[in-house]
């Protein structure tokens, strides 16, 4: 009898436990996370729930209890859990209160201004400059890292979201890590491309890989790996992909750079290239001098690089102004 009790004792503490944490995220009051955001300026992830909800149940016990999903929100994103139909006041990011007035049945007005009072769950994302973008129902490991890491590595900034979820989930497809693509391009060390220009000048696409970015992955095996921008890029310059990290000593113009294994352990050559504003994608164009025309620091969509290869690959930006170009310009390129 004294044996069971201890049983059924450990049960009931067992499923009090599983109800109070129900995933792994170190979730922070939506008060935190503000002055949080205040000192330090990351995305901020805010996720409504209603309690009795089968969907909300599924996303925490599943993909917020995924140690992957959960140790990249706790690194780079500010977590904010709040349930929908709470009674207590909250007070948002501008400093406005918001209260359950029950105006919208059960949902607390802060919900409703967010979200809406009908689909739960809900993620409402807002990135470093605090503009917000809400993506509702249940999101599994890959939907949601489609979302996650299009704030985390800044890519709204120059991308839309219907457009990075294209070629993310064609270089991820659901449940796999990374598609294996062949590649298109004819990459060149750094070594290879200066002793092909001597004999025949091109221009050269230098670009920085940083490996801890998915973004960089999906630039190099979607963007350039397309068939018409591959091609092109074969044909009229050298690319040569580089290892921000690299060991290796590399020398362009005639200048020798290293790694010194400070900054991070970046290398000198892209930390020189880049003028220390280390944020991927990068890569820069170079003439057939080896002079610089044009430095980005983002990731491009094919059809946005397109633009700006053909622009200078075509010498146009010696006789025209980049957005007169873009005005008149008809893209080649093909769905592959």
């Amino acid at each position: 009898m004294r044996s069971l009790f201890f049983v059924i004792f450990f049960i009931v503490k067992l499923t009090v436990f599983s109800q109070i944490k129900t995933d792994s995220i170190k979730w922070l009051s939506i008060e935190q996370a503000g002055a949080e955001f205040i000192k330090k300026q990351k995305p901020v992830l805010i996720y409504f729930y209603k309690s009795h909800s089968d969907s909300c149940r599924k996303q925490e016990k599943t993909t917020f209890s995924n140690p992957e999903v959960a140790n990249y929100i706790n690194i780079l994103f500010y977590p904010v859990k709040i349930d929908a139909e709470t009674k207590d006041s909250l007070r948002f990011f501008d400093g406005k209160y918001y209260y359950n007035s029950k105006s919208t049945g059960k949902v607390h007005d802060l919900a409703n201004q967010l979200v809406g009072n009908d689909t739960f769950p809900a993620l409402v994302l807002f990135s470093r400059k605090a503009v917000g973008r809400t993506f509702k129902g249940y999101k599994n490991r890959d939907e949601i890292f489609r979302i996650l890491i299009y704030y985390a590595e800044d890519i709204n900034l120059s991308t839309d979201f219907e457009d990075w979820y294209k070629y993310h989930k064609k270089g991820y497809p659901p449940g796999q890590s990374q598609i294996i693509t062949r590649l298109k391009i004819k990459w060149r060390t750094l070594k290879e491309a200066n002793e092909l220009n001597k004999s025949i000048p091109k221009k050269t696409l230098l670009n920085f890989y940083n490996y801890n970015k998915i973004s960089c992955t999906l630039l190099r095996t979607q963007t350039f790996n397309n068939s018409i921008i591959a091609n092109y890029l074969n044909e009229k310059f050298y690319s040569v992909n580089i290892d921000v990290f690299t060991q290796d000593t590399l020398e362009i113009k005639g200048v020798k750079y290293i790694n010194e294994n400070k900054t991070y352990k970046f290398h000198q050559l892209p930390i020189s290239a880049l003028e220390g504003k280390m944020s991927f994608p990068a890569f820069i164009i170079l003439d057939e001098k080896g002079n610089v025309l044009g430095r980005y620091q983002e990731y491009m969509t094919p059809e946005k690089f397109e633009l700006i290869m053909t622009y200078f690959g075509e010498d146009t930006y010696k006789t025209e102004n980049f957005e007169v170009f873009k005005k008149h310009f008809k893209s080649k390129l093909l769905e592959d």
